[in-house]
């Protein structure tokens, strides 16, 4: 028996398992500011178990995750030890406790429960609760287990809830809750929820929006931001040592691109206003991101300086939302990109050259079927251009004329005799009816020191009332009546001024076309419409002045006024559309 024992004893002693450890460590927000969870002590409590241990355990490497979620596995640290495992580099892995190695309770119970068991890895928890997969297997089965992955899971749950009403909170009052910063800003030092504008890359930005107003193509914007030296927003994140990452870039080197300037000219914080919330995560567990629809988006207003004005950026929104299509050899886009439609089919129109001239044709009726338009609608280039320009002309020379009369409008005596009268007749009615209104104060005096009667009073507080109310709504009246003059439209009206800047224009220009028209319309005779923007401000004025001439009853300006309004159509026509 003892020799039977002896070498028991012996097959045991060289039976000893080797253990090839992994203390794996991980820390995140949701931790909070919890001591026990830094990184340091969770590397303190598990180097001194090895420590404190009798077996045989050799420590390969101590993997870190620092500043990632427990819901997600895609973890660098994390990914890197289950490579080693699978490696059968390592075969124990040691954490502070299961919420280490993961709050979903799905993907927790999947490594303990399965893919360490499969692969014959150890796994020790030293505590909530306290684990030892080779030891005490049966612990792993314990119903206990499966509960303390769904408290971990649950208080996840219950953190990202908190954390997106405080983040939301944020957002609705307008404050900056990004990591970075829109191009052309910088974080305010006294308020980091505070953008302004960065003197250094804020100039970038207004030439971005400026040369694409002036007809320059997305592409050649890029290009010439290369040349010029200046640094992507990637590379000037860099240079500033941020620790960012493209997930766009293909190179170490990341340089300007057509998406770059296409995120720069859509983004409304230029604007000055404060746009958040525009993706989200599925949910806790699933970390992709989606995209959100508009609505749903936290929109406050001048949060911070603007960089661009409104009118250059709905501009530059307009000529985004049309066919601009730029050969790759051509830095600028053509005149007329984006403008032309064919009047019937109302398709777009493509650009060729043929024996040195250069024309328009419908695109439908050149690539896709002539039974969905049955003509060309060819027009060389050189008499549209005439054409608009003199469209544009004579629609500038129409506006001016309106500006004249507007002047003479008001400084019509009729207009200024009017306001004089209604001032002097609003005083005196209010004059009156504070009279009123002290005599009625008054009366329950007199009645109470026995001056009038019971009767007496009841009477003349009646009368007062009627007088009062009647005062009150000649008042109203005649402030509504001043004020439609108040609304006097003058001859710096920013509509007036939108085509009163190009009076005296000789040649045809992108910026003009950006400013003044929404489409021009190709018939299949060569005629062509000319839609104008601004309907309701044309409408406006013309409203203003009607009203104002039938206020004045002057019947002889009026007819004048109609003929300095009436215009030639040439061979164009012009139409006018909401802005």
């Amino acid at each position: 028996m003892p020799r039977i024992r002896k070498q028991s004893q012996s097959l045991k002693e060289t039976a000893i398992k080797i253990w090839k450890v992994a203390l794996y460590i991980r820390l995140s927000k949701e931790d909070g500011h919890d001591v026990s969870y830094s990184v340091e002590n969770q590397k303190q409590r598990l180097l001194q178990y090895l420590e404190l241990s009798e077996e045989e355990m050799d420590l390969v490497d101590i993997y870190i995750d620092d500043g990632y979620t427990g819901t997600d596995s895609n973890r660098a640290g994390f990914q890197r030890l289950l490579a080693d495992i699978r490696a059968k580099k390592v075969n124990c892995v040691i954490v502070k406790d299961p919420s280490r190695l993961s709050r979903n309770y799905i993907e927790a119970g999947h490594y303990m429960e399965h893919l360490f068991v499969t692969l014959d890895v150890r796994f020790i928890s030293l505590e909530l609760p306290a684990l030892d997969s080779y030891k005490f297997p049966e612990q792993m089965n314990s119903i206990a287990v499966p509960i303390q992955n769904v408290v971990n899971d649950d208080f996840c749950r219950q953190t990202s809830i908190k954390i997106r009403g405080v983040l939301d909170s944020k957002r609705k009052r307008g404050e900056f809750i990004g990591a970075f910063v829109p191009y052309g800003y910088l974080k305010d030092s006294d308020d980091r929820h505070h953008l302004i504008v960065n003197p250094e890359t804020a100039p970038v930005v207004k030439n971005i929006f400026q040369w694409y107003l002036e007809g320059m193509g997305k592409n050649g914007i890029s290009k010439k931001l290369i040349a010029l030296g200046i640094p992507s927003p990637t590379e000037y994140k860099k240079q500033l040592g941020m620790n960012y990452h493209n997930p766009h870039a293909k190179d170490s080197t990341v340089y300007w691109s057509t998406r770059t300037i296409d995120q720069i000219l859509k983004n409304p914080s230029y604007l000055g206003h404060m746009v958040q919330g525009r993706h989200k995560v599925r949910s806790y567990k699933i970390h992709t991101i989606v995209a959100l629809p508009e609505e749903e988006w936290f929109w406050v207003e001048n949060t911070h300086e603007a960089i661009i004005d409104e009118e250059a950026f709905n501009s530059v929104q307009d000529l985004l939302k049309r066919d601009m299509r730029v050969s790759p050899k051509q830095k600028n886009v053509y005149l007329f990109s984006g403008f032309l439609r064919c009047a019937d089919c109302k398709g777009g129109m493509t650009r060729r050259s043929s024996n040195g001239y250069t024309y328009y044709c419908c695109r439908t009726y050149v690539y896709r079927s002539k039974e969905l338009c049955a003509s060309s609608h060819i027009i060389k280039d050189d008499l549209l251009t005439e054409a608009v320009l003199k469209a544009v002309q004579t629609q500038i020379d129409l506006i001016a004329n309106m500006a004249d009369l507007i002047e003479e409008i008001n400084a019509a005596p009729a207009r200024v005799d009017q306001t004089i009268r209604i001032d002097k007749l609003l005083k005196a009615k209010e004059q009156e009816l504070q009279k009123i209104t002290g005599i009625t104060d008054n009366l329950y005096l007199d009645w109470k020191s026995g001056d009038i009667t019971r009767t007496e009073y009841h009477r003349m507080k009646g009368k007062f009332e009627a007088q009062t109310e009647q005062l009150r709504e000649v008042i109203e009246n005649l402030k509504n009546e001043r004020k439609s003059y108040e609304k006097e439209i003058t001859s710096d009206d920013p509509y007036l001024l939108a085509f009163l800047k190009y009076k005296n224009i000789q040649k045809l220009e992108r910026s003009i076309l950006v400013e003044l028209v929404d489409t021009i319309y190709i018939h299949a005779d060569k005629g062509i419409d000319v839609v104008f923007k601004f309907q309701d401000q044309y409408q406006r004025l013309m409203d203003y002045i009607e009203s104002n001439l039938a206020a004045q009853n002057q019947a002889q300006i009026k007819a004048v006024i109609w003929r300095r309004l009436e215009h030639s159509h040439f061979f164009l026509t012009f139409w006018y559309l909401n802005t």
